[in-house]
């Protein structure tokens, strides 16, 4: 019997709605590790490019789980002084990011970007030092995360998701499995009845819908804990229902 090739992994924009894609790879390294472990290319766009990263290099899980809950507890959430999305995720890659990272990471861990001023999407995926993985250029979204865009090898780059929601252009169609903590066109995401239509987000087809529309809402400020359990469970449904290969 042939073997199925092994599948690419993308993780779309997500903001704390990632937690939702941590809880999809948890899954996957619980019941069926070779799905993350044989994958050729993992990428990221936004927030799913630290889910990419926590798949490659084994790391920021656990940190990024403490982060949603702790934004969650406060009045303004991400919004609050002590809040700043883009001072937690560079301490969290200055103290978490293993020192061989950018070895684990080079060629097959793949980072979304928005290349400024002409926003053309750029996929970062060959590293040659710890400090060069881009993870804070693919995250930074302006005003949120601050004002001035960070540069990476001297260019100035903003939210992969503001040019591809959902990567896959760096590998062959059919060979990627998608992962949205939104309802839509997605192999793992949340089943909502049939929306009367669909919108395209960035690339991405996502369902029209109120539910959706509440999710987005959360991806920006967590307002529950329920994401990561989610996610858990659409992935056992996806292994159980895909004969986990």
């Amino acid at each position: 019997l042939s073997v199925p090739a092994p599948l690419s992994i993308s993780f779309s924009g997500s903001g704390f709605l990632a937690t939702y894609q941590l809880g999809v790879a948890q899954s996957m390294r619980d019941r069926s590790p070779r799905v993350l472990q044989t994958a050729p290319k993992v990428m990221g766009a936004s927030a799913g490019s630290l889910v990419a990263a926590a798949v490659v290099c084994d790391m920021v899980r656990d940190e990024m789980l403490r982060f949603a809950r702790q934004m969650r507890g406060r009045v303004l959430g991400p919004l609050h002084p002590a809040g700043n999305v883009s001072v937690w995720i560079e301490r969290m890659l200055r103290l978490l990011l293993p020192a061989d990272a950018h070895i684990r990471a080079s060629g097959r861990l793949a980072i979304a970007m928005t290349r400024i001023p002409d926003g053309q999407n750029i996929m970062v995926s060959k590293f040659t030092s710890r400090e060069d993985v881009a993870l804070l250029c693919g995250c930074f979204l302006p005003g949120y995360c601050g004002i001035q865009p960070p540069r990476y090898k001297g260019v100035h780059y903003v939210d992969g998701g503001f040019s591809s929601i959902q990567p896959t252009n760096s590998c062959p169609i059919g060979h990627t499995l998608t992962v949205s903590p939104f309802a839509g066109e997605t192999d793992i995401c949340p089943k909502d009845p049939a929306p009367l239509c669909d919108i395209v987000v960035s690339g991405a087809y996502l369902h029209c819908s109120l539910v959706n529309g509440y999710r987005m809402l959360q991806a920006i400020y967590p307002y529950d804990w329920e994401a990561y359990h989610s996610g858990y469970r659409d992935g056992l449904h996806f292994l159980q229902t895909s004969g986990g290969s």
